[in-house]
């Protein structure tokens, strides 16, 4: 393979191209890695990635592996730009909601594997390095765009790039969408740029709701049991470096939405106005004290299961 990049790259020119961008990265892929043999891990992600491309994808121009994820192209043009973009947002809605369920009765995937996923899209102009009729890669600001949004649907969704054209999408689509305007790494730092994310399913980091340039943000993740919440009366979480103020920290606590009594994997339910937690410094550590028995009581209203991941996530202004 890598000797066919390299004869490809003798007669490769540089053009601008029309595309759509996809980003696709499957949430809590790090951890399962580490707790998975090598082959089993390389195994989970040849079998999404055939799945990602026979069943919702397959009309791309363009695919290529992130690593833990996967990007895909389509091309456009004045007269399938409409019809483009609504499979392309069709392909996504449908992709994420499905996730959960792809290994389904794949007899190769015998051991329990990530079920969400986080979906960055954008609209524009990228440069296509093409040997002849072969595309050997993309680049420019728009994969980064993609890339950043991609890093902002969590814990899973859909978020689209402002400058996308809402307007083209059908109704049904839309209704699946929320506006907001948001700040990005190496993208929009001073002024906010528009996007739209699946409501349902995503929560818009507090800081990227704020001038990046201004302040320095922290961020931690906790994953555990319902039923180990329930084992202590207070959870002790050590930051990085300390809050410019209590007022500064966030706190959202997210896990699959149980309906019915049924583990619902296409939808999240979302706490993220809680506040019974402490701070201090111990031995020269901030330390956030969140208040376990009062955390529990709130996820026992939103019916978890006691086996159920519960994932705390803790942001802040660092001093």
């Amino acid at each position: 393979m890598h000797r066919l990049f390299r004869q490809a790259l003798d007669e490769a020119t540089g053009e601008s191209k029309f595309v759509i961008v996809v980003f696709i990265d499957i949430r809590g892929f790090s951890t399962f890695s580490k707790q998975c043999e090598s082959p089993d891990t390389a195994m989970f992600l040849k079998r999404v990635y055939m799945r990602l491309i026979d069943s919702y994808f397959p009309y791309a121009s363009f695919y290529k592996s992130t690593g833990d994820g996967l990007l895909f192209t389509v091309a456009f043009d004045e007269k399938t730009l409409k019809e483009r973009c609504q499979k392309v947002i069709e392909s996504c809605i449908a992709c994420h909601s499905e996730f959960g369920n792809i290994c389904n009765n794949d007899p190769m995937i015998t051991f329990e594997v990530p079920d969400k996923i986080g979906i960055g899209v954008a609209r524009g102009i990228a440069c296509c390095l093409l040997s002849g009729e072969t595309i050997i890669d993309y680049s420019g600001r728009l994969l980064n765009l993609a890339h950043r949004l991609t890093e902002l649907a969590r814990p899973s969704g859909v978020i689209i790039d402002g400058n996308f054209g809402i307007n083209l999408l059908t109704e049904e689509q839309q209704r699946d969408f929320k506006a907001e305007r948001v700040y990005l790494d190496g993208i929009a730092e001073y002024e906010p740029i528009q996007v739209y994310f699946t409501k349902e399913f995503t929560i818009i980091p507090k800081r990227n709701t704020q001038p990046i340039a201004t302040k320095r943000w922290g961020h931690m993740t906790d994953v555990r049991l319902y039923r180990d919440i329930c084992k202590f009366t207070k959870f002790r979480y050590p930051l990085e470096s300390e809050p410019m103020s209590l007022e500064d920290i966030k706190l959202t606590v997210t896990h699959a939405k149980v309906t019915g009594g049924k583990i619902d994997k296409g939808y999240v339910a979302i706490i993220d106005d809680f506040t019974d937690f402490t701070y201090e410094i111990v031995g020269g550590v901030p330390i956030i004290w969140v208040d376990f028995v009062k955390l529990s009581k709130r996820l026992e209203k939103t019916k978890v299961k006691r086996n159920m991941n519960v994932t705390i996530d803790i942001d802040y202004v660092k001093k």
